[in-house]
């Protein structure tokens, strides 16, 4: 059995001639290999394999084909590391070469049962190169091609590194080297996961944060490396759904997964490599900018807007929404750029790096202490600010939103070190400040830019007091509940 240690990028189209012409090319030690590769994938007609997480391919190169099964993989942050045996096919199934025994006899009984049949096929012309690096070499290899199920088709216009006996180290440096200048983006899902899902022909779903993956038992480092992988799946689990959808809540739920992981810099900050955290922190705010752009025109469309409009709706309202949707659709394209112009390439990038240098660390706080000095540090600002806040000034009351989804995340992180009750309790106080809070913010960021959109014109200025008009209720009720809310938070128990 070979263990297949790989890092996927997918390209945006616009990179292929600037990929020709890269300086790292020329680092290889023999010309690029070319070759077309066709692929039929196999399963059973209930999809048993898929179920199962495995793979079973035939590979058409040249005159040759060649048997391949592959199991799940485990990904980070677009590194995969499974499990595969290939070996050269004859015309039949042979699974006599591979030493799982469940696994050996599971495709054993597919085949002689005459169940196996083709599901899709992927047909890519591949290109080559190999590296000298460390006692070892790297792969690069460039694919163009499709994925065809049926009727359906998607594009294949990605980048694989791929370990030959060199170190990790150096398949992350030329990663870096490749994402810093080209529109890469780091692909979690493989061409067969693809395949599956372009067969399926089910539209995405967005996906919320789960559970905290700490264990209780662990060091602060196994904690970090268990919760950032944990943000980064969040964010690659929605973001096929926001590239290929505009439904808001993907673009709202990567947004959350950076900010969770944003915090999870901060509390974990004394158990990473000197000087990381801030560099991880750089990288996610040059992508997480343009992702609050589109959030709060998103909120503005669909929280404060959509509500008035309707049959009922006057003439200017409908001017005004039009405006705002069409400004909307602008910023939406920016942000679909952004997420394939190398940004969550570099991010991902820097981030397997500090996961892969966590243990260098030996003056770490434990878990356990690390937690409980975070939580007290986060309890005691969300309390300042909540004092703060008694003068109703908005600047503060945006202060205090932020400190309290600090405390709300720390917490999740933290979950399993807690009380589960008390934490619950906590818990629920802070997400319906959150909420409060929240739509206090949503109204003061979307002042400006309903002004904006209204300009000078008289019709539309009276559409933006229609609106401000509709939304003064609540905003009154939060207010005058306000100073409830502050004394709850300020009497809320620090967390153990």
């Amino acid at each position: 059995m070979a263990q297949e240690i790989e890092l996927k990028l997918a390209m945006a189209g616009a990179g292929w001639r600037a990929f020709s012409r890269h300086p790292l090319l020329r680092e290889a030690i023999a010309p690029a290999h070319t070759q077309t590769l066709r692929n039929l994938y196999f399963d059973t007609p209930d999809l048993a394999l898929r179920r199962q997480r495995v793979a079973l391919r035939l590979r058409r190169a040249g005159r040759r084909w060649l048997q391949t099964v592959k199991c799940a993989s485990a990904s980070r942050a677009g590194l995969s590391s499974r499990p595969e045996w290939e070996q050269p096919f004859s015309g039949h199934f042979d699974f006599s070469a591979i030493d799982d025994p469940a696994l050996r006899s599971e495709l054993e009984a597919l085949r002689d049962r005459g169940v196996l049949v083709t599901v899709f096929d992927t047909t890519f012309e591949r290109r080559e190169w190999r590296f000298k690096a460390g006692d070892g070499e790297l792969l690069l290899m460039a694919d163009r091609g499709h994925i065809i199920a049926g009727e359906q088709r998607e594009t294949i216009s990605e980048l694989e590194l791929e370990l030959a006996g060199a170190p990790v180290d150096a398949l992350l440096e030329f990663a870096g080297r490749l994402a810093a200048t080209l529109p890469l983006r780091a692909e979690s899902r493989s061409k067969a996961q693809r395949g599956y899902d372009l067969m399926a022909g089910t539209e995405p779903e967005p996906v919320r944060a789960g559970r905290s993956p700490i264990d209780p038992e662990g060091s602060a480092a196994d904690a970090f490396r268990a919760v950032a992988l944990d943000c980064i799946a969040h964010y690659q689990a929605n973001e096929h759904g926001a590239l290929n959808s505009d439904a808001p809540e993907f673009i709202h739920q990567m947004r959350v997964a950076l900010r969770r992981l944003r915090s999870a810099l901060r509390v974990f900050a004394p158990a990473l490599p000197d000087g990381s955290a801030d560099d991880l922190a750089q990288h996610l705010r040059a992508l997480a900018g343009e992702l609050g752009e589109l959030r709060d025109r998103d909120v503005l469309q669909s929280e404060l807007v959509a509500p008035l409009l309707g049959k009922a709706a006057s003439p200017e309202l409908n001017d005004l929404a039009s405006t705002l949707l069409a400004i909307r659709g602008e910023v939406r394209e920016r942000v679909i750029n952004a997420l394939q112009d190398g940004r969550q390439a570099r991010l991902m990038i820097a981030l397997l790096d500090v996961l892969h240098r966590l243990d260098e660390r030996q003056d770490a706080p434990s878990l356990a202490a690390l937690a409980r000095k975070r939580l007290a540090r986060a309890h005691t600002r969300m309390i300042a600010a909540a004092r703060l806040a008694r003068s109703g000034d908005i600047a503060a009351l945006h202060a205090l939103r932020i400190d309290v989804k600090r405390l709300r995340y720390a917490l999740e992180f933290s979950l399993p070190l807690l009380h589960a009750n008390r934490a619950r309790r906590a818990l629920e106080t802070l997400a319906a400040a959150q909420e409060q809070l929240g739509f206090i913010n949503d109204l003061s960021q979307a002042g400006p830019r309903l002004l904006a959109a209204a300009g000078s014109n008289p019709a539309r200025l009276a559409a933006v007091a229609q609106i401000a008009a509709h939304h003064m209720p609540r905003y009154r009720k939060i207010v005058d509940e306000a100073p409830k809310l502050l004394k709850r938070l300020e009497r809320m128990p620090r967390p153990r």
